[in-house]
Parts: C-alpha cells; structure tokens; sequence
C-alpha cells in the first residue's frame, strides 16, 4: 500500500539537529491547525502558521486539516534520514524540498529608541478592551506602578513587581520564589504565566539586562522539577536561548528599531494569538521593558 507523502515547505534550523538526536517517537497532542510530536524529550510542531512560524515548527504547504484526521494521538512516529522522511503509520512528511528559516533578534539600538518604542507600546496596550489570562487589569496595574506609593497589590501583582526588581538581582530566594509563582500558572497547554515569561525573556533578547541566575534558575525549575505543561516548557526552554515564534520576534525586532510606524501591525499580529497567549505574551514584554526602565529612572 502506497503511503501519502505530504510536503514539509518550511522548518525551524534547529529541527535536523532535533532530529538527528532521536529518530523515534510519538505523536504528544493534536490541535486543528496541527500536531505535536515528542522525539526524546523535545516537542516537534507540525502544521500550518497560525500561530507564526515556531522555534520548534514544521510548517506544511497541505491541507492541514485533511493531515491531522488522518493522526492519532500516542501513535509512533520515525524520522527516516537518507529519504528525509518523518514516517507515521499512514503518512510521512518530507523535509527533502522544504526550506529552513530562523527567527533572529536585533539588538535594541539605543535608549531614545526604547522611549519611542515604549510610548506607542504603552499606548495600544492600555487602549484594549482585555485582560491577560493571569487576570490583572493592565491600566489598574501601570496606573498604580507609576504610583508606586500605593501599597494595595493584589497577589499577582505583588508577583509583577517582584518580577520587575528581581530582573538584574543576585537574589535567588525572591528569583525562585517569583518564577515559580509564574511557572504553570493559568489554563491551557501554554499557561498564562509561561506566556508572560516568554515575553519578559523577548524583551531581554533585545536588551540584555537580566542576570545570568534569572536565567540559571529558570532553566533549573525547567528541567528539574514538573511545574507546568510539556508544551509551556518547551517554549521557555527555547525562550532561555532566546528562539521565538515569528509573531513574537517580528514584534519586538520593530520595538528595538524605535520606528513605530509598523508597531501596530506586528502588535495585532501577536495579539491573535490563542485565546489569551498573545495578550499575555505582550504584556511580558511589557513588563520586561518597566524592569529595563525602572532602575534607569528612578
């Protein structure tokens, strides 16, 4: 019987080297824009680029829903090297013609970049009428820190502002205690907190102004200990080596250009993203950029 190949037009650079790693697996869960596999302890997105091109994503010129019928969850899956074929029992997907990309950050240019940024950033995200999955009103929290007298935090943004002081601290108690509040925190197989998180370290990937531990830390929570979903793991751990969704690094690449003349766009872009992912992910960035100003100005 003749097995349908279905074309692979574009991956991840680092998805050869996953793959070379462990060439057996299994299919980890199923979406309707597409699928996880788990080769070894590593996620493999396949699928289409709703949710932009992942660190992590193999991303199909099929019919992705035709695909993911034909895909059942926990069944076996090989990567085939000499034909570049990943084979599942009723289908394969070929890499041999698909294209390789990587989503690459640029360097904040300058602090008077950062304020341009900051400003037209400040504005579209208070101009929304939502919230982040970890439930914090955005303008209630901004209007209170730039008030910072004001001492009535509730306990999620007790943990934002710690978050802000522990960026460039020496201090692992309050860096651990503060990431594992995040870590895992909120529904969905990315949650909310994981979300925020992958935003504070996108900002970081174009400032670099969080501590080696911050960083030390989270990877040692990451990879010790079952604090949130496989899937939220997987993007943090890419996250630490600073690898983003396409939706995320074409966001931040225009906040370290200063030019906000497509701020808007790219905003929009990443808002759109799952039902609170995008949001939450905007708002770590958000906060990534306080944390970047506060020590400055204050």
């Amino acid at each position: 019987m003749k097995t349908d190949v279905f074309i692979g037009g574009e991956y991840s650079y680092l998805i050869p080297l996953l793959l070379a790693k462990k060439c057996t697996g299994h299919v980890h869960s199923i979406f309707n824009n597409g699928f996880n596999i788990v080769m070894d302890d590593a996620l493999i997105f396949i699928g289409n680029k709703k949710s932009g091109r992942l660190p992590f994503g193999i991303h199909l010129n099929e019919d992705v829903t035709h695909i993911v019928s034909r895909i059942a969850n926990k069944e076996g899956v090989t990567w085939d090297e000499s034909s570049s074929l990943l084979k599942f029992s009723n289908l394969a997907i070929s890499l041999e013609n698909g294209r390789s990309y990587k989503n690459g950050v640029s360097s904040l240019k300058s602090y008077t970049d950062f304020q341009k940024s900051f400003e037209t950033f400040s504005a579209l995200l208070t101009s929304i009428d939502a919230q982040p999955g970890l439930d914090v009103n955005i303008c209630g929290f901004l209007n209170m820190f730039n008030f910072f007298d004001q001492k009535q935090w509730s306990d999620t943004e007790q943990h934002l502002i710690w978050l802000i002081h522990v960026a460039m601290s020496n201090d692992l108690y309050l860096i651990e205690k503060t990431l594992r509040f995040f870590l895992g925190r909120g529904k969905g197989l990315t949650p909310s907190g994981d979300d925020l998180l992958v935003g504070f370290l996108a900002f970081d990937s174009i400032a670099h102004f969080v501590s080696a531990l911050f960083y030390e830390q989270l990877s040692q929570l990451l990879e010790e200990e079952t604090l949130t979903t496989d899937v939220g793991r997987e993007y943090l751990r890419y996250a630490l080596n600073h690898e983003f969704s396409s939706t995320v690094t074409d966001f931040i690449n225009i906040l370290s250009s200063g030019n906000s003349a497509y701020l808007s766009r790219a905003f929009l872009n990443l808002l759109q993203v799952g039902h609170s992912s995008g949001l939450d992910t905007l708002f770590g960035i958000f906060i990534g950029m306080l944390a970047f100003k506060n020590p400055i100005e204050r």
